[in-house]
């Protein structure tokens, strides 16, 4: 294999080989640039693309964040009334059926017989504030029963029979007065009665 010798002057090789890096590098930046350029095109194609969807996704969630906040006092108003309606259901189911008592109250009675006053008090324990619902449909209570008898023997008899009808955990005839005003042999009396266990108050 045979080679030619560069007879070139010096000067004249060292431009040649200058021009030769320079096109180099022009050709290297070109390329460069046409990717970049290629690139940006791409890159603008793609989000173009993208942008509209996004877009509208981040509008949906917006709204959505907006209407939840929006709710948020209509929720809690809401709440607080269905708070109170509840409460009030409770307060009404909580309550005794009174009805039954007053059937009871009335069918001991003789007939000359009648009830003048009856009092009803929820026994409270001793510092306690308030009594929930549920506790006071099942007491304890304090009945107190003020009437006429035609005769002593019938407010006896009568204080016997709430004894027996089971409704009350005591009875007492606390005590009898004679009521000339209704008749000759007529007696007042008064009547206590628990029903639901009271503690006793220590001293």
């Amino acid at each position: 294999m045979s080679s030619t010798a560069n007879l070139l002057p010096a000067p004249v090789k060292y431009e040649c080989h200058m021009a030769r890096r320079k096109g180099m590098w022009l050709t290297g930046v070109s390329a460069f640039g046409v990717l970049c350029a290629v690139g940006w095109i791409v890159a603008g194609i793609i989000l173009g693309g993208m942008d509209e969807p996004v877009r509208d996704e981040l509008e949906k969630i917006r709204a959505e964040l907006n209407r939840v906040e929006a709710s948020k006092a209509a929720i809690a108003t809401r709440a607080k009334l269905v708070s109170r309606e509840l409460g009030v259901a409770e307060d009404i189911a909580g309550q005794p059926d009174w009805s039954v008592l007053l059937d009871v109250l009335a069918s001991g009675l003789h007939e000359n017989s009648n009830l003048e006053q009856i009092s009803v008090t929820l026994v409270r324990e001793s510092g306690s504030a308030g009594v929930p619902p549920s506790a006071v449909a099942s007491g304890p209570y304090s009945v107190k029963l003020a009437g006429i008898a035609g005769e002593q023997r019938e407010a006896t008899q009568y204080a016997l029979y709430l004894e027996s009808s089971g409704m009350f955990d005591s009875v007492r005839l606390n005590s009898t007065s004679p009521r000339p005003d209704v008749g000759e042999r007529a007696v007042g009396f008064e009547i206590s009665c628990t029903i639901g266990r009271v503690e006793e108050q220590m001293p």
